[in-house]
C-alpha cells in the first residue's frame, strides 16, 4: 500500500519538530544551564543534525527545494540562537 503525503504535511511536521526541539532546549536552559553551557551546545546540535536529515529526505522526496530545506534549518539555528542569547542574557553572563 502506498502512502502520499503532501508538501503541506511535510512542512508541517518539520514546524512540529522544530517547536518541540526550541521547547525541549528552552527547558534545558531554564533548568540546567544558567550561562554558555556545552550540554547546551551539544543537545542543540544533535537536534539540529536529526532535523537536516529530515529536511534532506524531503529534499530528494521532491517535496522541498534546496533553498526551501536551507531556510527551514537556518530558522531553527537562528531560534536556537535566540533561545541560547536569552539565558545568557537572563544569567548575567556576558557573551563570550
Amino acid at each position: 500500500m502506498e502512502k502520499v503525503i503532501s508538501k503541506q504535511n511535510a512542512l508541517s511536521i518539520l514546524e512540529k519538530d522544530a517547536t518541540e526541539i526550541c521547547q525541549l532546549l528552552g527547558k534545558q536552559s531554564n533548568l540546567l544551564c544558567r550561562t554558555a553551557c556545552p550540554a547546551f551546545e551539544e543537545v542543540a546540535d544533535t537536534r539540529i543534525y536529526g532535523f537536516s536529515c529530515e529536511v534532506k529526505f524531503l529534499e530528494r522526496a521532491g517535496l522541498l527545494s534546496k533553498n526551501e530545506g536551507n531556510a527551514l534549518i537556518r530558522a531553527l539555528e537562528e531560534k536556537l540562537g535566540a533561545i541560547q542569547a536569552k539565558t545568557v542574557r537572563e544569567a548575567g553572563v556576558a557573551d563570550d
